[in-house]
């Protein structure tokens, strides 16, 4: 017998844990922490006790109850969780915690697997202090197209587009059928492609677990895509007299690589933080300058030829730049960097210290997730047998075409392959 249970993922964004188990044998399906939003008992400001990350948030069910996965010293004294059971391998979709955060905690005995890429970026991060809870784990590298055996079933894994390195789907072949499940994806990246060429491969399947984050969004305007994106900055570097202050996600090499060209293109160089250089250099990008090596001094001399990329969590260090009253005119560019948005505890002192300074906010990013035209265009192109909707506050909002059943999946409950359908 198949069976799939979904351990997150469920009715929120993130936090993305699907176990696919054939015969004994079992293959997770990202291992992700959930996001600290909400109700969240561990949202911010509450930090995690050294050493107890794991067994906290099993005693308080923010983490799943999946038995022989973890390592025993992370969990309390005698716990049944520590348990060996059968054979486990964990494969990784990309590098985001919502998706790997708990993979430091995976037992040793136990393989942990993601494309190459991700595994270079989350090593990078490891060593510039940004590195994974429980530390990371011995990764096996995958490279697009490289199948896996777990017993009786196959993984391989697919590249796909997502705002990071290395994000990949996968297709699990089971000795009743096959999954596919998409990671996080979007149609609108810097490499669309890749997210049809998975579409492709995944033609036919028994079952699709896909992420469908802009369900519950308001889509009403336009898809903005990364065209969108850099046009618009190098709209806010020609048209800021002084310094422009950015928010952007360093994890997102290809937006970052982008933006470094249209800065020096336009006079400009963007000033990271040292330990945010550290990691981008690491990662292969070039033309990359720290605030180490930038004088204070040069940037309030000359603001026009800087962008300042400032620590979200050291508000008080934009005193320090030539922003405000007697200052050029300055502007804040938001692409989807820290803080993430209005759902963040940081994000209303923010804009706050922005307002204090007469500093404007221009929100220029655009979405790492598929839009809801194109989550559906998916389900046409490929026509699984069942869909399951997870990652998104909205699963109902999927409709997929007459012969495809849509279930909404229920936390850790069973679903069996049966001729080639999932059933609960």
């Amino acid at each position: 017998m198949v069976t799939i249970k979904f351990w997150g993922g469920l009715g929120v964004i993130g936090g993305s844990k699907i176990m696919v188990e054939d015969g004994g044998h079992r293959v997770l399906l990202d291992i992700g922490l959930d996001i600290p939003s909400g109700r969240d008992p561990f949202r911010l400001p509450v930090r995690t006790r050294p050493g107890r990350e794991l067994a906290d948030r099993l005693r308080l069910n923010t983490a799943p109850h999946i038995p022989g996965l973890f390592d025993p010293a992370a969990l309390d004294p005698g716990s049944p969780l520590g348990e060996p059971t059968g054979e486990t391998a964990v494969f990784v979709s990309h590098p985001h915690i919502d998706h790997c955060g708990l993979a430091g905690f995976v037992r040793d005995d136990i393989p942990v697997h993601a494309h190459t890429d991700a595994v270079d970026l989350l090593k990078a991060l490891d060593a510039t202090g940004s590195g994974l809870a429980g530390g990371d784990p011995d990764w096996r590298r995958l490279t697009d197209g490289q199948r896996t055996e777990v017993g009786p079933m196959q993984v391989e894994c697919v590249a796909v587009d997502h705002d990071v390195p290395g994000a990949s789907g996968y297709l699990v072949r089971t000795s009743a059928g096959t999954l596919a499940f998409t990671g996080d994806i979007r149609f609108h990246g810097h490499h669309p492609e890749r997210a049809w060429e998975f579409v492709d491969r995944a033609a036919d399947c028994d079952v699709l677990a896909t992420e469908g984050t802009t369900l519950g969004w308001d889509m009403s305007g336009p898809l903005r895509d990364e065209s969108d994106v850099e046009r618009d900055f190098a709209a806010a570097l020609e048209r800021t007299p002084g310094l422009v202050l950015l928010s952007a996600y360093p994890r997102d090499r290809d937006r970052v690589r982008a933006f470094t060209g249209i800065a020096e293109a336009a006079g400009r160089s963007i000033v990271w933080t040292e330990a945010v250089a550290a990691f981008l250099r690491l990662i292969g990008v070039d033309g990359v300058y720290s605030a180490a090596e930038v004088p204070l001094s040069d940037i309030r001399t000359a603001p026009g030829r800087y962008v300042v990329v400032p620590d979200p969590d050291d508000l008080p260090s934009l005193l320090d730049l030539p922003v405000g009253e007697g200052c050029p005119a300055a502007v804040f560019v938001h692409a989807n960097g820290e803080p993430l948005g209005p759902f963040e505890p940081r994000w209303e002192p923010f804009t706050d210290w922005l307002k204090a300074l007469d500093v404007p906010l221009r929100q220029i990013g655009c979405s790492g997730h598929a839009s809801q035209d194109h989550l559906h265009r998916m389900l046409e192109r490929m026509r699984p047998r069942v869909v399951f909707p997870i990652h998104t506050t909205a699963p109902t909002r999927l409709h997929p075409p007459l012969g495809i059943t849509r279930v909404v999946a229920e936390y850790a409950s069973r679903y069996d392959f049966a001729g080639g359908e999932a059933k609960g």
